[in-house]
């Protein structure tokens, strides 16, 4: 960085350090990555900090690199075929600046393509940052479905990755659990039927409304005329359901099947009831407070959530019922203010109705039949930002409650 670029740092946080005859930049990944961009020159590559000649680029905070080559990163393939097919535009934009990118046995290879290093440490980067915003969460589940029908699932959905089972005997689906739970509540009229591994919820004692109120019988007598979105007959006057917050209507056998699997309406995902998960019994969560804070919340002290999950078999409503499956400890950690605390509750609720974790396939380890996360998002660090599930993080409060909403708990 020369000194007639200093001015870039204005209404950043990164301080500089001036080393002979260069700046040495301190600062978060986000903006010493932004200063660098702005800052260094460009040549035949199109890209800074690329000439072979002059002295190297540097970049404190992300290391300087003795060699061009880079640690590795172990991957999923079922989470690298994802991101090549659904997130293929923002893994390419990682590959052009003069660095390359090789997949060899489950590990993702970064070396520079020329003299230069410091990209390779932003691809590496870069990469790690898609990598684990897309594994967070991500699920494959496979259902007893026509092929024939996958043109049309893969035009209704197109966040989810849809293939034919090997055996050509259904259908194989990759996505996010909100963009699953949204495919079958798409389905549920077939979804009763379906052979579905992985983290399905199923639900325990959850009865579809047995009466509608007087207020609801226009709706019911109007429904007659109406087709059912389940079944896709005619709903019959004596044979019409109501929901009541949502005033969606359906076959009262349909609706009782669809809310066997999942007590939430077919068109709009409304819960009516608690939803149960399929977390293993026996877990605890511990909570404690401390006075340290979190970065972001300098003015909180720090509440720390700890889960035990004893292993154990599964169950009926497990990927493999009665094989054992690995349990787990995890901590996570929420500012001592007043949405943290609100969060909290919401997360005791969650445990309790045993949506906080499921068993299934670890995207980090790849190894099968262990629990895992399942799809509400936790801080397991205080510190490194959202790409080490850390802090800082303004809208991460935010998301977990939405994450939690889609669950019926709010």
């Amino acid at each position: 960085m020369e000194h007639s670029n200093v001015s870039t740092l204005k209404g950043t946080t990164v301080n500089v350090e001036h080393k002979d005859d260069y700046f040495v930049a301190t600062g978060t990944y986000k903006e010493v990555e932004n200063i660098f961009m702005q800052c260094a020159p460009h040549d035949k590559y199109g890209v800074p900090g690329q000439e072979k000649k002059g002295p190297k680029n540097h970049a404190s905070g992300l290391g300087s690199a003795q060699s061009s080559f880079f640690a590795q990163v172990e991957v999923d393939e079922t989470v690298m075929h994802y991101i090549k097919e659904k997130k293929s535009e923002e893994f390419n934009k990682i590959k052009i600046n003069a660095v390359s990118m090789e997949l060899k046995k489950g590990h993702m290879t970064f070396s520079s393509l020329t003299d230069e290093t410091i990209h390779a440490q932003f691809a590496r980067e870069h990469f790690i940052t898609l990598y684990q915003k897309t594994a967070t969460g991500l699920q494959t589940r496979t259902y007893n479905l026509d092929p024939k029908n996958m043109k049309h699932y893969s035009a209704e959905f197109p966040e989810l990755l849809i293939s034919i089972c090997k055996d050509k005997q259904g259908l194989t689906l990759t996505g996010s659990f909100i963009s699953l739970e949204r495919f079958e509540s798409f389905l549920y009229g077939s979804a009763t039927n379906s052979s579905q591994h992985q983290t399905l919820n199923k639900t325990m004692d959850c009865d579809t409304p047995s009466k509608q109120p007087v207020s609801q019988e226009k709706t019911i007598n109007k429904a007659k005329e109406e087709t059912c979105p389940i079944c896709l007959e005619t709903i019959k006057k004596l044979e019409c359901e109501v929901l009541p917050k949502c005033k969606h209507c359906f076959c009262k056998e349909c609706l009782k099947r669809a809310f066997q699997l999942k007590p939430a309406c077919p068109i709009c995902g409304e819960i009516y009831g608690d939803l149960m998960g399929t977390q293993p019994k026996g877990g605890t969560m511990t909570v404690t407070k401390d006075n340290s804070s979190l970065p972001g919340y300098e003015t909180y002290g720090t509440i720390v959530i700890k889960y035990y999950i004893p292993g154990g078999l599964q169950g009926a409503e497990h990927p493999n019922p009665g094989k054992s499956y690995q349990g787990a400890s995890r901590t996570a950690y929420l500012p001592n203010s007043t949405e943290g605390s609100k969060v909290l509750k919401l997360l005791e609720r969650a445990f309790n109705q045993r949506l906080t974790f499921t068993i299934g396939r670890s995207s980090t380890t790849g190894i099968n039949n262990v629990v895992t996360w399942n799809d509400i998002h936790h801080k397991t660090s205080r510190f490194g930002g959202p790409t080490h599930y850390g802090y800082p993080d303004p809208d991460y409060l935010k998301r977990v409650q939405e994450e939690l909403k889609v669950k019926g708990i709010y």
